[in-house]
């Protein structure tokens, strides 16, 4: 539902930015905090997940992995330079 934002004003206070305007009105139900609640709510929460897939690392990699994206791009820049002299 759409109406005029002076009529609204009388209701609850706008911001200037919304006054003399049509506003639109949107109604839905509160959230009660049943409805928030997460499935995993029980579980203790994880502040951080720095090093969760630490184990899973590789440290013979590491060194490539340092270099990876420059190498990556010198390949496709240079596939594409390549493919334009030809």
């Amino acid at each position: 539902m759409t109406m005029n934002s002076t009529r609204l004003a009388t209701i609850i206070d706008l911001p200037i930015a919304l006054r003399d305007r049509e506003v639109e009105i949107i109604v839905k139900p509160a959230q009660s905090a049943s409805d928030t609640k997460q499935p995993d709510a029980d579980k203790p929460k994880v502040k951080s997940i720095k090093g969760i897939l630490k184990e899973y690392a590789n440290p013979a990699l590491r060194e490539l992995e340092k270099s990876a994206w420059e190498r990556a791009a010198v390949e496709k820049y240079l596939e594409k330079i390549e493919d334009d002299c030809s």
